[in-house]
């Protein structure tokens, strides 16, 4: 019974190390992966466990060694895309209002942390102009919060863009 539990915990921790690493095979990064390359089922699963058993994947993703690299799943050029998709309704309430956390977040995502009230008044003078119509999608709100925002020179120098 005890080596059944063994063997189920060293399992999970080599499929949840596999699941955090990105841009490589379906191991990750971590010695493992620099052991066994080959995209074979049978060598990621080696990858995967050695990378499971020994830490090392948790190690290389924290100091960017061992060929990851500590930028996380969502690079930064994405990170507004996701964002806006994940919150879209509860940022169009926020941005209507001219306050509130999504849209502060929202702010530093664009650059205006060193000026998050200018990106909130904006935000709220603006509302027509990024949210066109009630099925505005993510990626229209992003273009038209960029088109305006590039058109407003108080901003753009409040934000340092």
């Amino acid at each position: 019974m005890l080596n059944r539990k063994l063997l189920l915990a060293v399992a999970t921790l080599g499929l949840a190390g596999a699941a955090y690493a990105g841009g490589h095979n379906d191991a990750g990064c971590g010695l493992g992966s620099m052991l066994f390359k080959e995209d074979k089922p049978v060598h990621q699963i080696l990858a995967a466990t050695t990378n499971g058993t020994s830490g090392n994947q948790t190690f290389g993703i924290t100091t960017g060694t061992l060929e990851c690299s500590s930028g996380g799943l969502i690079k930064a050029g994405k990170e507004r895309e996701v964002f806006v998709a994940a919150n879209l309704r509860s940022l169009e309430r926020e941005m209507a209002a001219g306050k509130g956390q999504y849209v502060s977040s929202l702010a530093a995502l664009s650059g205006c942390s060193a000026a998050p009230e200018k990106f909130l008044s904006f935000s709220k003078a603006n509302y027509e102009k990024i949210f066109t119509g009630a099925d505005a999608s993510a990626k229209a709100v992003l273009e038209n919060l960029d088109r305006a925002m590039a058109s407003d020179k108080a901003l753009t120098q409040a934000c340092g863009a």
